[in-house]
């Protein structure tokens, strides 16, 4: 299959010529046979190059990770996670605060609130880092999958659960991409179902 990844190599344009697509860049020109927007929060604007819309905003999420503990947790819940090393991931705020980025203080208290609630012994664990990042929010939260009518070698990707859909990516998303066309099971996630 082959590929190359290519950094700071923003995209400013995307165009047809006779037999490919040609994306422009500030370090040169890329020339293919499709072209997949899986920008994130980038796809916005990348979309109106190729005549989609995607309607995504960024919704931040803020996590913490605790020091390792013996395993007590089997299976994930909603707001918290034990990994195979033994730390704790707790985390399931949603904030509608643009581009922010800041881990607060009054948010990081009530996810810890709500997961000492569930699994009291927290109480007795360290907490060792938190971050916040920001998801990728479509306006009813489900993924966006999407194909240029105008540039049908293109196809747009936006989701705020990469890894979780990382199967469905690699062997759904990714062959109809290869065939030229989105099938039937992902038609329903394009972003015309917003345009009612």
């Amino acid at each position: 299959l082959g590929g190359e990844i290519c950094t700071d190599s923003r995209a400013l344009s995307i165009s047809r010529d006779d037999e490919s697509y040609v994306v422009k860049t500030k370090s040169g020109e890329f020339s293919t046979g499709r072209v997949v927007l899986a920008a994130g929060l980038g796809n916005r604007d990348l979309a109106s190059m190729v005549d989609l819309e995607q309607p995504v905003r960024p919704v931040k999420g803020q996590i913490m990770v605790s020091e390792r503990v013996q395993p007590f947790l089997d299976i994930p819940t909603t707001h918290v996670r034990q990994t195979n090393e033994g730390t704790v991931m707790i985390g399931d705020s949603h904030e509608e605060v643009g581009y922010d980025l800041s881990s607060t203080p009054r948010v990081a208290r009530e996810i810890a609130d709500r997961a000492r609630r569930s699994f009291p012994f927290l109480n007795r664990v360290r907490i060792v880092r938190t971050w916040a990042a920001l998801r990728v929010m479509t306006p009813d939260g489900l993924p966006i999958y999407d194909q240029s009518e105008t540039m049908p070698g293109v196809f747009s990707a936006s989701c705020h659960s990469g890894v979780t859909l990382a199967a469905t990516h690699a062997f759904v998303y990714a062959p109809y991409v290869a065939d030229g066309k989105i099938g039937d099971e992902l038609a329903a996630l394009s972003a015309r179902r917003f345009d009612v």
